[in-house]
C-alpha cells in the first residue's frame, strides 16, 4: 500500500432542480465529460420536496484519475453534499437557490453559484390573498453575498428562446464559468453524445456559455470576492493607532478597508514593524497609481497581503495552538462541558522545510549539503501523527510556534522576499507604462496557494508568466496575462497552461526561469 497522501480534494458539485426540468440528464453530462477525460466520478441524487413539483438534490464529487494513481489509492467520494463544503451549486429556480443558501452549501470563500432567476411559485405563496410573493430582489441580494462569485440570469427564457430546456442552458453556464476543468469543446462533446436534441441543446448551450463568460470577463475573479471592508474607527493599542492613523491619512477612502485588513493580518501573523513594511511598500503603489478608482492599490494591497503571510511551518504550528481552533473543534464534534477531546495532527514535514526553517547560512548550508541531506533525510520521508490534546504534542506544536520572533532571519522568508520584491517591482515599472497589464500582474499571485507540490506548481507557473511580462514588456496586454493566469488555474496537468504560452509570439516554457520555492507539507 502507498505511504503517498494526496494533497488534492475532489471537486464538489450539487445541483437542484425541481421535476421535469432535466436535473438528471445535467447531472449526466457533467459525469460522462469528467470520465471521458480521466476524472474518476460519482454522482447521487437526493429526492425532497420543494412544495410544488419537487425537488431534487443531485450531487456529484469528480477526481483525478492521474493523482489516483500517483498515490496508489482510490479517492473516497462522498455521497451527499456537506454544508460549507461545496464548490459549485447550479439552482435551476431563484427560490431553490435560495434554500441552498439557508441550508450552508453556498459559502462566500469557496462556492460558484449559478441560478436561474426565473419563478416557479410554492404553494405558500400561492395560498396568501394578497401579495404573498417572495421578494426576488432580497433573495438575490443573498445569494450575492453568500457566494464567492454568483452567475443569475433568465435561463428559462434563455432555453425558450433557443427552443430547448434548462439543462443545456445550466451546462452552457457551467462551462462559461471555467470552474471545472474541462474545455468548451468537451462539454459540447457530452450533449452530441446524448444524441438528443443536439442541435438545439447545443444553441442554447452556446448562449448560456456566452452569457457566464461575458460575466467572468467583466468581473475578475479578485473583484468578485471583494465586499466592502470596514475601516476600524480606533485601535486596541498604541502602534495599531499609529498604523490606523498613517492608513486614514495617506489613503484615499476606495483603498483604505483592504488596506487595514493587510495590516490586521500581517500584526497577527508576525508584529506592527511588518505591517509597517507592508504599509511602505503601498506607498510606493499609492505614488505610481493614477486611475481614480484605485484599481491597482487595491488589487496589490490584497495580493502584497496574502503573499507577505505565506504558510511556513511555523504559521502552521501557530494556527494549529490556537484557541479558537480549539474552541471550534469541540464545536464540530459537538463536546459536551467536561469531555476531553484529543486533536490527532498528520504532519510531514520535508527535509527542505526543516531546512527553510532555520536561519539563512545554516539552512542554506544544510541543503546544499549532500552528505547532511543524506545522514538526516531518511527522518522525513513519513508522516507523523501527533495529538495536540496532549501536553507533549501541543507543547512541540507552541515551541516551534514561538519561533516567529526569527522568521525573518529564515531561509524561508529570504526566498519569499526577493520573490515579493521582484514581483513589486515589476506591478511599479509597468503602472506608469501600462496600467492595464500592470493590474494582471498585481492578481498574478493567485496562482501562488496551498504547500509542497501544489505551492510548486502554482509557482513555477506564477514564474512562467512574469517571464513572459518580462520578455515582452509594457507591449503586452493585460488580457493575455489574465488568460494566462486563468489557463495556469485550468487543471492539475497543466495542458490549458502550456497550450496557451506555445500559443504566444515568444515560446516560453514553464520550466525556465523558475525561482524554487518550498512550501510546508503539513495537512490542515
Amino acid at each position: 500500500m502507498s505511504n503517498l497522501v494526496s494533497e488534492i480534494q475532489p471537486i464538489k458539485i450539487a445541483i437542484s432542480a425541481m421535476g421535469g426540468q432535466g436535473g438528471g440528464v445535467l447531472s449526466n453530462w457533467i459525469r460522462d465529460v469528467a470520465e471521458a477525460h480521466d476524472y474518476l466520478a460519482q454522482s447521487t441524487s437526493v429526492p425532497g420536496v420543494a412544495q410544488r413539483t419537487g425537488a431534487t438534490i443531485y450531487y456529484l464529487e469528480i477526481f483525478p484519475e492521474a493523482e489516483a494513481k500517483r498515490v496508489n489509492q482510490l479517492p473516497v467520494l462522498s455521497m451527499n453534499p456537506v454544508p460549507g463544503d461545496v464548490d459549485l451549486l447550479i439552482a435551476a429556480e431563484l427560490v431553490e437557490a435560495g434554500r441552498a443558501v439557508q441550508r450552508g452549501f453556498v459559502t462566500p470563500d469557496r462556492t460558484t453559484l449559478i441560478a436561474a432567476t426565473h419563478r416557479s411559485y410554492t404553494v405558500a405563496e400561492k395560498e396568501q390573498m394578497g401579495n404573498g410573493l417572495a421578494d426576488s430582489g432580497k433573495i438575490m441580494s443573498a445569494l450575492q453575498a453568500a457566494s464567492k462569485d454568483c452567475i443569475a440570469f433568465d435561463m428559462e427564457q434563455l432555453a425558450k428562446d433557443n427552443q430547448s430546456v434548462i439543462s443545456s442552458v445550466l451546462f452552457g453556464a457551467i462551462a462559461g464559468t471555467r470552474v471545472l476543468p474541462f474545455k468548451k469543446e468537451e462539454f459540447e462533446e457530452a450533449i452530441r453524445k446524448g444524441g438528443i436534441a443536439v442541435e438545439t441543446n447545443l444553441k442554447a448551450f452556446e448562449a448560456a456559455y456566452q452569457r457566464a463568460e461575458q460575466h467572468m470577463l467583466e468581473t475578475p475573479e479578485d473583484s468578485r470576492q471583494e465586499k466592502d471592508l470596514p475601516v476600524p474607527q480606533s485601535a486596541a493599542t498604541p502602534q495599531g493607532e499609529a498604523l490606523l492613523q498613517r492608513i486614514k491619512g495617506s489613503f484615499p477612502a476606495e483603498v483604505q478597508g483592504i488596506v487595514c485588513e493587510g495590516v490586521r493580518q500581517l500584526v497577527d501573523y508576525q508584529d506592527f514593524a511588518y505591517a509597517e513594511l507592508y504599509l511602505d511598500r503601498m506607498d510606493q503603489v499609492l505614488a505610481r497609481d493614477k486611475e481614480s478608482n484605485f484599481a491597482l492599490s487595491r488589487e496589490t494591497a490584497r495580493y502584497l497581503a496574502l503573499w507577505m503571510a505565506f504558510q511556513d511551518t511555523i504559521r502552521v504550528a501557530d494556527q494549529k495552538t490556537r484557541r479558537e481552533r480549539s474552541e471550534r473543534i469541540r464545536s464540530e464534534v459537538k463536546a459536551q462541558p467536561g469531555q476531553f477531546v484529543y486533536p490527532v495532527e498528520f504532519l510531514h514535514p520535508r527535509y527542505e522545510e526543516i531546512c527553510d526553517t532555520l536561519p539563512k547560512g545554516l539552512g542554506e548550508f544544510m541543503l546544499n549539503s549532500g552528505g547532511l541531506k543524506k545522514l538526516l533525510g531518511g527522518l522525513f520521508t513519513h508522516g507523523r501523527k501527533l495529538q495536540t490534546g496532549k501536553l507533549s504534542g501541543y507543547l512541540l506544536m507552541y515551541t516551534l510556534a514561538s519561533l516567529r520572533f526569527m522568521r525573518r532571519s529564515t531561509l524561508r522568508y529570504a526566498h519569499e522576499n526577493t520573490a515579493i520584491e521582484a514581483w513589486l517591482q515589476n506591478v511599479l515599472d509597468l503602472a506608469g507604462r501600462n496600467y492595464a497589464l500592470a493590474l494582471a500582474v498585481s492578481r498574478a499571485p493567485r496562482l501562488i496557494k496551498g504547500y509542497g507540490p501544489t505551492h510548486a506548481r502554482g509557482m513555477k507557473r506564477f514564474n512562467a508568466v512574469m517571464k513572459v511580462v518580462e520578455q515582452q514588456g509594457s507591449s503586452l496586454s493585460g488580457v493575455t496575462v489574465q488568460e494566462l493566469c486563468d489557463a495556469a488555474l485550468a487543471g492539475e496537468d497543466g495542458k490549458a497552461f502550456d497550450e496557451a504560452l506555445a500559443a504566444l509570439p515568444v515560446a516560453t516554457t514553464p520550466s525556465d526561469n523558475v525561482v524554487e520555492m518550498r512550501q510546508s507539507a503539513v495537512s490542515a
